[in-house]
């Protein structure tokens, strides 16, 4: 009988719909598998104003835009999911400082959900630090703590070290799921998930 859970980690940024997705995927393997979730910040654009940018800003063709659009839908679509796409690429850098405070003090898993699902269900501006003071507040923060926190060097420094053990893996994009010794990039179908999870299982009764 297996003792400890099987250890999950994922590198993800909230602006970024494919984790959201992957989001939802990892929900739905908890109900099947007793495994440790360990979500790890990763600022996939950094270059991105404070106030944020309108995403038909973004260097890519209007008919590439519509297709990746397309393709989160239907992504959500398969997994059960609504979403409300924003016109505004928010900075997520204070969402991902607040997600470092939320874990420190035991909130982690509630602030991570509600910061996902303002910007993906509710379309939120989660760059804006108001919102997101509120959100912190809902789930029990203090506001005060996040405050000093939030300008001190100790997120930026979390922030920094979670981008440089992912790279150590050779990968720059998320979401990144890191499963036993087997990497996992995207929000892949449940059944590329089941494998891996399974295959890892089985080679840790092996040894």
């Amino acid at each position: 009988m297996r003792e400890k859970k099987l250890k999950v980690t994922v590198f993800s940024d909230y602006i970024c719909p494919f984790c959201y997705i992957g989001f939802y995927r990892v929900e739905q393997l908890r109900k099947n598998y007793d495994l440790e979730i360990e979500w790890r910040p990763f600022e996939i654009h950094p270059e991105t104003p404070k106030e944020g940018m309108d995403l038909n800003n973004l260097p890519y063709p209007k008919e590439y835009l519509d297709m990746m659009k397309a393709n989160i839908k239907k992504l959500a679509d398969d997994i059960g999911i609504s979403l409300k796409l924003s016109e505004k690429l928010p900075n997520s850098r204070l969402a991902l400082y607040l997600s470092e405070f939320a874990r420190k003090n035991g909130k982690f898993d509630d602030f991570h959900k509600l910061v996902f699902d303002s910007y993906w269900k509710d379309g939120k501006d989660i760059g804006d630090q108001a919102l997101l003071l509120g959100l912190a507040e809902k789930v029990g923060l203090n506001r005060n703590g996040i405050l000093e926190y939030i300008n001190s060097e100790e997120p930026k420094s979390e922030l920094t070290k979670s981008l440089k053990e992912l790279r150590k893996y050779g990968i720059n994009g998320v979401p990144t799921f890191i499963i036993g010794d087997k990497i996992v990039v995207g929000a892949q179908p449940y059944d590329v998930f089941k494998k891996v999870i399974e295959d890892t299982l089985q080679n840790e009764a092996v040894i």
